[in-house]
């Protein structure tokens, strides 16, 4: 018969970054296309996509829920939630994997570390009756509450990663609000940054899809944008370029962004000249955009936490994108051991100087399962046990040069100068004069003519203003290139306008005022 069992990724607390950004995680739907092979009735509800329909969860056999540490006060809720009323629980996902004692207090199961194959061996045991005993990478309470940690799984082999399925996007509720999906091709990163819980989840093992897997999945999701949800998307340039190759000759060519390292955009470490060959070939399969963790602006800094990065090289890399046409999003870390009161703000500079289209500056954030956890643990430097906190925009350890309250403040300084009303506005002309020839002959006088009012009204803040001119001076077909052009500026309000719900919101201001208490 089958059981029915129902997948729960649940939202952060409080605003953040990601609001807007409508990407589930693919571990959950891929544990329901194995578990919909196997025969149970299986929905996913992704929280940042659509409401959990808790009703439904109160009939299902078995409810999983996955959470990061920064949503594991959410999991708990539910999971306490469900167990009052009888419902099993399983948890699972990074937080959980290194404190499954504390996952256990809220659920009589935690699947720890990759879980796929455990779901499976899990859920055939609870309809067959059948001991737990033998399932790899399993902690569950027994009947008589005495808690159990089954030995570790092993990680899943390359063999075994390419026999997996293609994930169900269709599992998720309000799956049709995917404009841009996502797609995994590997597992594990060969780098092992301190602040980093990849490796300790996924290990430094990288598992690759082939090529033609790759190829299909493309080919199913019928998207117009994909994000790769790797962590490191160039691990083998060999292997990316032939996947990068196949997809312009299949004709799979989304405009798509990805998560790299800014070597990829070099030859070699010893011949640090751009990769031309490469970055054309990224731009001819799509590429549009790449997620650059560049993290901090001095060698000493990258250093200190095992980046195995220079910022020669990030240098050549930004400059090298822009010239094949990709966008960078520059992800800066703020708080590191070797930061001072005035890190963030040149973050910021830097940013700004090498012509980063957008900028991410997070706070340091010590994770279970990292070295950085380990370390700040044992020096007794946390400040909070709120995991809610725990989500890189909340202050949660003590920096070793500067005050926790000069580094939160420091922070949202640093991001109202990137995305200040001047950087928005020069950003929106400098695409618009980028895009001129794009334009049309006949589109460009009238367009050019209304520049220097479009920025003064842009500067008042009169978007209405901006559209009904926009509308007058250019055919439909111009407007949607120019919507092109202007895909910066409109990401960058956006930044500004979740930056000053953020620093609204009472939790923040909660937080500030504990870090005031603190220094």
């Amino acid at each position: 018969m089958g059981l029915r069992i129902r997948l729960v990724e649940p939202r952060p607390a409080g605003v953040n970054v990601y609001d807007r950004v409508l990407l589930p995680r693919l571990g959950l739907p891929l544990m329901g296309t194995m578990l919909t092979a196997a025969g149970h009735d299986v929905r996913v509800f992704c929280e940042m996509l659509a409401p959990v329909d808790v009703g439904d969860l109160l009939t299902a056999d078995l409810v999983g829920i996955s959470s990061t540490t920064a949503t594991a006060p959410a999991a708990y809720r539910l999971a306490d939630l469900l167990a009052e009323v009888g419902v099993q629980v399983v948890l699972g996902g990074p937080h959980v994997s290194f404190c499954a004692d504390e996952g256990l207090r809220h659920a009589p199961y935690v699947v720890r570390g990759e879980g796929e194959r455990t779901i499976l061996e899990l859920v055939a045991c609870l309809e067959e009756g059948r001991s737990l005993q033998q399932v790899e990478g399993l902690s569950y309470r027994a009947g008589d509450g005495e808690v159990h940690h089954n030995p570790a799984r092993r990680r899943c082999t390359q063999g075994e990663f390419e026999a997996l399925p293609i994930p169900d996007l269709h599992l998720i509720e309000g799956h049709h609000r995917l404009t841009t999906k996502p797609l995994m091709t590997q597992w594990g990163c060969p780098f092992d940054c301190e602040f980093c819980s990849v490796t300790a989840m996924f290990s430094r093992s990288v598992r690759h899809r082939r090529t033609d897997q790759v190829l299909a999945e493309l080919a199913g999701l019928d998207a117009e944008g994909v994000f790769f949800h790797d962590d490191n998307f160039v691990v083998n340039k060999a292997r990316t370029t032939e996947l990068l190759g196949a997809m312009v000759r299949a004709g799979h060519t989304p405009g798509w962004c990805a998560q790299v390292r800014a070597d990829c955009a070099v030859r070699s470490l010893s011949h640090p000249e751009p990769d031309h060959d490469f970055l054309a070939l990224m731009r001819r399969s799509g590429c549009q955009m790449v997620m650059i963790g560049i993290e901090a602006t001095t060698d000493e800094a990258l250093a200190s936490v095992g980046k195995r990065q220079r910022v020669a090289t990030v240098e050549r890399a930004v400059g090298a994108f822009h010239d094949h046409g990709i966008y960078v999003h520059g992800m800066f870390v703020a708080g590191l051991d070797t930061d001072t009161a005035d890190s963030a703000a040149r973050s910021a500079s830097f940013a700004r100087r090498l012509g980063i289209d957008t900028f991410q500056l997070m706070v340091e954030t010590p994770l279970p399962g990292t070295r950085l956890w380990d370390r700040v643990s044992a020096d007794n430097r946390l400040l909070s046990d709120d995991w809610s906190l725990f989500d890189g925009h909340q202050v949660v350890m003590a920096p070793a040069q500067m005050t926790a309250l000069d580094l939160q403040l420091g922070v949202l300084r640093a991001m109202r100068q990137f995305y200040s009303w001047p950087s928005i506005v020069a950003s929106g002309v400098a695409g618009v004069l980028r895009h001129l020839p794009d334009l049309g002959a006949a589109a460009r006088p009238a367009l050019v003519r209304r520049l220097p009012t479009i920025a003064r009204l842009a500067w008042g803040r009169n978007w209405d203003e901006v559209e009904h001119l926009f509308k007058a001076a250019l055919p439909e077909a111009v407007r949607d290139r120019l919507g092109s052009a202007l895909w910066i500026p409109v990401v960058r309000f956006y930044a500004r306008r979740q930056l000053a719900a953020w620093w609204d919101q009472d939790r923040s201001r909660s937080h500030l005022e504990l870090l005031t208490s603190l220094s």
